[in-house]
């Protein structure tokens, strides 16, 4: 033990005599600034806004502006008439087919794995019955409006209707600007009171 001892005692004496290092600290002296002289900008001269704002205007083309403004004749008026029965008796065909098929299906006595199945197809049904109807109701409504006098002209705008669109879907109330307009704005509401009794 005493050996180790003796390294201690050697290791201590030999920290001791080093000799202790300084650090010096340097006093730093702020710099000055020397402020240059900014070169001034050109002064750049807003021009005034003016009170009233041109609007962009969008001309129509002559030829779509008349077919616009272009009332049905008598011999058109006959033709989409005819083109609604057609259509109503279409889609009051198809309507008896999906309800007269959804009570069938109800009488049937299906079995567990098949239940699943046969309420989705009952639900498809459903809408599609609910859609046909719908259109059943409009082509009534447009009906109603040839026996007026007021079959061509938009509800809302009181503009008569493109035949084209017509010739389309000879049940629309609307002008195309009027329809846009009114998708943009608010839902499609229909009153039943006073409708349906013509």
């Amino acid at each position: 033990m005493a050996v180790k001892k003796v390294k201690v005692d050697a290791e201590e004496k030999a920290v001791k005599a080093a000799p202790a290092k300084t650090v010096s600290v340097k006093k730093e002296t702020a710099k000055k600034v020397v402020e240059k002289p900014v070169a001034s900008k050109p002064s750049v001269k807003v021009k005034p806004t003016p009170s009233v704002v041109p609007v962009m205007t969008r001309t129509v083309a002559p030829a779509l502006a008349a077919q616009e403004t272009k009332k049905l004749t008598a011999q058109e008026i006959v033709e989409l008439k005819d083109l609604l029965l057609t259509l109503r008796e279409r889609v009051s065909g198809e309507f008896h087919t999906l309800s007269r098929d959804n009570l069938d299906a109800n009488q049937r006595d299906a079995s567990l794995s098949d239940q699943g199945t046969d309420t989705f197809d009952r639900e498809m049904e459903l809408n599609m019955m609910g859609s046909e109807q719908e259109v059943l109701f409009e082509i009534d409504a447009a009906l109603r409006r040839i026996e007026k006098g007021t079959y061509g002209i938009c509800e809302l705008t009181g503009l008569p209707i493109n035949i084209e669109r017509l010739q389309a879907l000879p049940y629309v109330r609307y002008t195309v600007r009027a329809q846009s307009e009114l998708e943009k704005g608010r839902a499609r509401f229909r009153p039943f009171g006073g409708t349906m009794r013509g």
